[in-house]
């Protein structure tokens, strides 16, 4: 790992975690006593993982003199089939049913549309309905097209299920937020909706557990990129916890030490490793192909067109220097701006090679019907 490094090292190294008044023994100790319906575990208990309890402690442990939490935002970057919805279910119920629970609080499980939310929604009622202790301790609320709750009945802590297509959310005030797949949210709303809300909640959490995105005008975007200036020292902010499970400069997306890396799952047998290898043998020569592996499968945050034609690093290391002749057998597409709008006309042509590489022959010009018009218009 570089020295200037966004990657959670700490997860690892066994480096001690404060914990001065016990918050994050208590809710791993939570956590283990719930049962899962999936799990493999004696009783079906529920799994937490070394990394897994590693993020619980760090975030619950650390406190300041007065006794409140010091982490306040999370940023958890980690790629598919890593059970992250499993932990943010559980994480949903410790501030429901858990020690970390606030009479009359609000919990609530935001995701982009309502299929999405309801995907976290069940996995937490169906970790309650493992067992009838908490069965008899809560409402569950999940009928059809209806709003998804469940409700700690003897202190009326509600967690809801809402989405970022669906109506206008203020007026919530959250005690905890779990924020699902943030890179998938259409518009603003309901983050800001949300953002305010906890803001009149003494210490408040919000959790964002994510994948990686694309493009840099978004949400997500603009969240990830403050992630990585705190993870790199550039901003101090105690109160906001970064955890990338991301690829740095330089690691080759086939090596499979970097799938090792970014997914701390595969060291506990989650996601398949075959799963992985038939994707990333499936992605080779297939650009839209390899690009949705990156992001969906390492968390590689990306910045280019969604299908794209051509991957960017063999165009960059493509000679221009073709002679057309030597061009002619090759496939070739091309792209023309016909300048309806008053700027240059282009036609490019691009070229595929036998080895992937691409050559592109640009050419600009003026039409000469319109060739006057410019000159009198422009001077």
């Amino acid at each position: 790992m570089s020295a200037r490094s966004t990657y959670p090292a700490w997860i690892y190294d066994g480096s001690d975690i404060p914990d001065p008044l016990g918050h994050g023994e208590r809710a791993v100790r939570f956590l283990r006593l719930l049962k899962h319906p999936a799990s493999t575990a004696p009783g079906r208990a529920f799994q937490i993982f070394p990394w897994q309890e590693r993020i619980v402690r760090r975030i619950y442990g650390p406190r300041h003199p007065d006794g409140s939490r010091v982490v306040k935002t999370v940023l958890l970057l980690v790629p598919r089939g890593n059970r992250k919805t499993s932990l943010a279910a559980a994480l949903a119920l410790l501030h429901t049913i858990g020690p970390e629970r606030v009479p009359a609080g609000q919990v609530i499980f935001a995701a982009c549309d309502r299929e999405q939310a309801g995907i976290g929604f069940r996995e937490a009622a169906n970790i309650i309905r493992a067992d009838r202790r908490l069965v008899a301790a809560t409402r569950i609320y999940d009928a059809h097209n209806s709003a998804k709750k469940i409700v700690l009945k003897s202190e009326d802590v509600t967690l809801c299920a809402i989405s970022s297509d669906g109506g206008a959310q203020h007026g919530r005030t959250p005690a905890f937020t779990l924020v699902d797949e943030l890179h998938a949210w259409r518009g603003r709303d309901l983050w800001e909706a949300l953002k305010s809300g906890t803001a009149k909640v003494q210490d408040s959490l919000t959790i964002i557990a994510t994948t990686a995105g694309r493009g840099a005008e978004s949400v997500a975007a603009e969240q990830f990129d403050y992630a990585r200036r705190v993870a790199l020292g550039e901003i101090d902010n105690p109160a906001f916890l970064p955890i990338l499970f991301a690829p740095e400069e330089g690691d080759d997306w086939q090596d499979e030490a970097v799938w090792q890396k970014v997914n701390p799952g595969l060291r506990h047998g989650f996601p398949s490793l075959d799963g992985l290898r038939t994707l990333a043998k499936e992605a080779e020569g297939r650009p839209a192909d390899a690009y949705a592996f990156q992001q969906f499968n390492l968390n590689v945050w990306m910045a280019n067109s969604r299908d794209p034609l051509f991957d960017l690093d063999t165009y960059d290391a493509r000679c221009f220097d073709d002679d057309l002749a030597d061009l002619e057998a090759l496939p070739c597409w091309l792209g023309v701006d016909m300048a309806l709008s008053g700027d240059l006309a282009a036609v490019v042509a691009a070229w595929k090679h036998p080895d992937g590489q691409i050559t592109i022959k640009p050419t600009f010009f003026v039409p000469g019907d319109d060739l006057k018009a410019r000159a009198d218009r422009d001077g």
